[in-house]
């Protein structure tokens, strides 16, 4: 008995029949067609359950992974097969009983996969006997289920189904996980012999192998279909990317290609052709190429990637991607294997992208990111003393009149032209950009004498001067350049950026139209313009930054209207320096910025005090770099400012120069000027007349007012030309009805002259000179008084 387990007890006495004997054998097991007694379903069972109270399942200590293999199995719902359907007949026949079963216990159910003498295809696992028979490696016999304490209350037993005699073999594939039983079962009791018993482990064994076989057949149909399907969208890969693959056979020079890399060589799929040929639709200079990088891989092993130029059979242009490597076949053949991928559309693409980031689009020449990576170039061929170049910084002569006079469309004319001639004056290996607006940048390799340099930056300037026929119109337009040079193992790119700027800016602080080369006598205006911003910086940080005010008067009453905030740094000996101490630090966009900041607050704040104390003063003006309006930043600056001081929009003016206009930023401006003017904060425009304004800046933003230049006032009493100048944009001013102040007037015969004109206010040193805040108090209150 060594293969029975959980006998249940009595398992072995008789059981008597009607009249007392033991029944007899007899022959009553039905064929495994599945029709015969049906069992009550899942639903009447879970009935009975509720009724009778709910039976505890056994679980196998490995249920997970019990669980886990029946379902890798995909066998459970599968359609019947007359293997496992002989199966049970046999099992049925050996023990004579009327039911046998193939039996997968689910978690939730058991599913007969065959099934004998049985019309139900699954029972809820809750009742099933089976719950025992995968507890154990051994067969489970009951033979009488009433007198076992662990069925007798079973539905199965004391039900519709009335069982009374099962035994159950376990079925595991790995010895160690049962997911089935193979199992008799009859409705009396019954006693079996030891050869039943090790029949039914026979044939429980033979059902193994039969699972095993479905496993296997489907794993087998599986990867054949996924081989198909990988095969089919490999293909169609193949297809969408373009790229095919090849191999080549290195000793017999033999090729294999997949149909894509004849699709790519717009040859019709057949025979391959010979290495030979197939290198021959490589031009001359990318065939050397691919067959070094073929020959090294195939001496040194590994791998190759190359990007190279192709003709296809028809002499069609195409870019494409070679990747191989070496392999050895089964008798030790070298071949070398790989892919083959048309990237056309893609390279097309880069390059397009490559020349929009390296390409001005107006002028069609190399742009300032193209001149950057040029020049780092440069310098790294410097450093390592296998090269010397000039740089050349060239910033067009009023190109801003062309804009102003002729229109955009003019001046994008003027500087295509200006790029063509620059970039035919160069030799093949000299360099061009447009890096500006108005400004070019070249770079000659190889020159790295300044007089040379400034030679060829002479012819130039006399080819850009030539004159440009647009609109009907002939246009000349001159230039300013600064040239620098790099000798080997010279400096950085900062260092020969910085030096010609700085001859650049001497041209143009000297008449312009000129060249200059770099020397280092120019870096004096540069350490002065470090100093000035030091200067400033510091005064800030210490409050020697203060505004001085200058009175301006209503000509008509000589009232004083308002005051001008001017920039003054108190020393700490007490004396005052003026803007023509550290002009060059206003001329530095962030030290511009920070002085604005900072005269805005002291001025305001002055303002807000006279305003409490009750003098006279209808506005201060404070003036504005061209860095500060060319940000809305400033606006919400100003107006917070306002606030912070109980002060309203209309107590301020805002003075800017003519300037500002100038540049790619005037849109900028344009927004920044709006909306001033919407919150009501006036706008003058300080010394007009010396600079580049138009009339139509005077038209298409919002200007409030013109300050007259005082090169103009001052020059009225010796100087007919300037009080004609005067009269004039005084006539203009009251025509667009805006208010007009006469800067610089220093004398009666100035203010007589100005006011007979209806200039409506005045400002110079005959009313007063910039004062200290505290002065200009006491001497208003005292006029009060």
């Amino acid at each position: 008995m060594e293969h029975l387990a959980l006998i249940a007890p009595g398992a072995f006495d008789k059981q008597p029949t009607a009249s007392g004997s033991a029944k007899p054998m007899r022959n009553r097991a039905p064929s495994a067609s599945g029709r015969g007694r049906k069992w009550p379903s899942m639903s009447q069972l879970s009935t009975e359950r509720r009724r009778e109270g709910s039976m505890n399942i056994p679980y196998p200590v490995n249920e997970p992974e019990r669980l886990q293999a029946l379902r890798a199995l995909r066998i459970v719902h599968t359609e019947p097969t007359p293997e496992f359907d002989a199966i049970v007949a046999m099992a049925a026949s050996i023990f004579d009983v009327p039911i046998a079963l193939i039996s997968f216990v689910e978690s939730e159910f058991q599913w007969f996969k065959a099934k004998c003498g049985l019309e139900t295809d699954q029972t809820c696992r809750e009742v099933a006997f089976c719950n025992y028979t995968i507890l154990t490696r051994e067969v489970l016999l009951v033979e009488d289920a009433t007198r076992d304490e662990r069925f007798a209350g079973n539905p199965m037993v004391t039900g519709e189904a009335h069982i009374r005699f099962y035994a159950g073999a376990p079925i595991s594939l790995d010895g160690k996980t049962n997911v089935a039983t193979l199992c008799v079962i009859d409705m009396e009791p019954k006693c079996v012999s030891q050869v039943q018993i090790d029949q039914l482990s026979a044939l429980a064994t033979v059902t193994a192998g039969l699972i095993r076989a479905h496993s296997d057949a489907n794993i087998a149909r599986t990867s054949a279909v996924n081989a198909r399907q990988r095969g089919k969208l490999l293909s169609q890969v193949e297809s969408i990317s373009e790229i095919g693959a090849w191999a080549i056979d290195i000793e017999r020079l033999m090729t294999e290609w997949s149909p894509q890399v004849f699709a790519i060589c717009e040859l019709p799929v057949g025979d391959p052709p010979t290495f030979a040929e197939a290198i021959s639709y490589y031009p001359d200079y990318e065939r050397r190429r691919l067959v070094n990088e073929i020959n090294t891989c195939i001496e040194n092993g590994g791998s190759f990637q190359i990007e190279c130029d192709f003709v296809t059979s028809k002499g069609n242009d195409r870019r494409v991607q070679v990747i191989g490597e070496v392999e050895y076949g089964q008798d030790g053949r070298k071949f070398l294997i790989g892919i083959f991928k048309d990237i056309t559309q893609a390279y097309l693409q880069e390059e397009r992208l490559r020349r929009a980031a390296h390409t001005d689009s107006l002028t069609g020449i190399q742009n300032r990111f193209s001149f950057h990576e040029k020049i780092a170039q440069l310098i790294k061929g410097a450093s390592d003393n296998e090269n010397c170049f000039s740089l050349l910084m060239i910033d067009l002569d009023e190109f801003k009149d062309v804009n102003d006079s002729l229109g955009h469309l003019a001046g994008d004319e003027v500087l295509r032209t200006v790029a063509r001639r620059i970039e035919r004056s160069i030799s093949n290996d000299g360099f061009c950009a447009r890096i500006g607006g108005d400004e070019f940048a070249v770079l000659l390799p190889g020159k790295s004498n300044p007089v040379e340099a400034e030679e060829f930056a002479n012819r130039l300037l006399a080819e850009i001067r030539l004159p440009i026929a647009c609109q009907d119109n002939e246009i000349r337009i001159g230039a300013s350049i600064g040239i620098a040079t790099q000798e080997r193992g010279g400096g950085t790119g900062d260092e020969i950026l910085l030096n010609s700027d700085l001859a650049l800016y001497h041209v143009k602080q000297n008449g312009r139209g000129k060249t200059q080369s770099f020397d280092q006598s120019l870096n004096h205006s540069f350490e002065q313009k470090k100093r000035s911003t030091a200067l400033i910086r510091s005064a800030i940080a210490e409050g020697r930054l203060e505004p001085f005010y200058q009175p301006i008067t209503d000509l008509r009453t000589h009232r004083m209207q308002g005051v001008e905030a001017l920039v003054r740094i108190r020393n700490t000996d007490g004396s005052i320096l003026g803007p023509a101490d550290f002009w060059q630090a206003l001329n530095e966009p962030q030290c511009a910025r920070v002085i604005d900041e900072a005269m805005l607050g002291l001025a305001l704040k002055d303002f807000a005090h006279w305003r409490r104390r009750g003098l006279d003063i209808d506005f201060v003006s404070i003036n504005a770099s061209s860095i500060s309006v060319q940000s809305m930043e400033y606006v919400d600056t100003v107006l917070k400012t306002l606030r912070d001081e109980g002060l309203s929009p209309g107590d301020v003016k805002i003075e800017i120069v003519e300037g500002v206009f100038m540049g790619n930023d005037s849109k900028n401006v344009r927004d920044v000027l709006e909306g001033f003017s919407r919150e009501g904060v006036c706008i003058a425009l300080d010394d007009f007349g010396t600079g580049y304004a138009s009339l139509s800046h005077l038209r298409d933003f919002p200007i409030d007012c013109i300050k007259i230049d005082r090169s103009f006032v001052s020059g009225t009493g010796n100087n007919a030309n300037n009080a004609a100048i005067v009269q004039a944009l005084v006539g203009l001013g009251r025509s667009m009805k805006l208010e007009v102040v006469a800067e610089g007037i220093e004398t009666q015969d100035q203010l007589d002259f100005v006011a007979s004109l209806g200039c409506d206010f005045g400002q110079g040193f005959f009313f007063s000179r910039p004062v200290a805040a505290h002065d200009l108090e006491k001497a208003v209150s005292r006029k009060a008084a």
